[in-house]
């Protein structure tokens, strides 16, 4: 019995350690960028809270999950969308319907 319960609590820290936000740092070949995400239970950027986008100087950009990518991590707002799917990411910056800038091949570093 104690060892059941012991193997509970270690399962339910290790889903608590998984959970929380974190920040990951982009390096492109076109520019960088971070993004902060909430993490789900299982380590995976919570669809439900939006992420923060950000890009140097410019003011932070909020993005929200987009519900036709439902396998990748896939925000997006008016000007900007990030889409991540395992080891490929692209940023694309668009303005009024024209892609001002497309940041792709990017490696993700977690800066916590």
């Amino acid at each position: 019995m104690k060892c059941a319960l012991v193997i509970s609590l270690l399962m339910l820290a290790g889903t608590a350690v998984a959970a929380g936000t974190r920040t990951f740092s982009y390096a492109c070949k076109n520019g960088n960028f971070t993004i902060t995400a909430s993490l789900d239970s299982a380590g995976r950027w919570s669809k439900s809270e939006p992420v923060i986008l950000r890009i140097g100087d410019e003011p932070p950009q909020t993005l929200t999950a987009d519900p036709d990518a439902p396998e990748a991590d896939s925000y997006r707002n008016k000007d900007y969308e990030s889409y991540s799917l395992k080891t490929f990411t692209t940023l694309t910056h668009k303005s009024h319907g024209v892609t001002v800038k497309f940041y792709r091949g990017c490696r993700a570093a977690d800066l916590r």
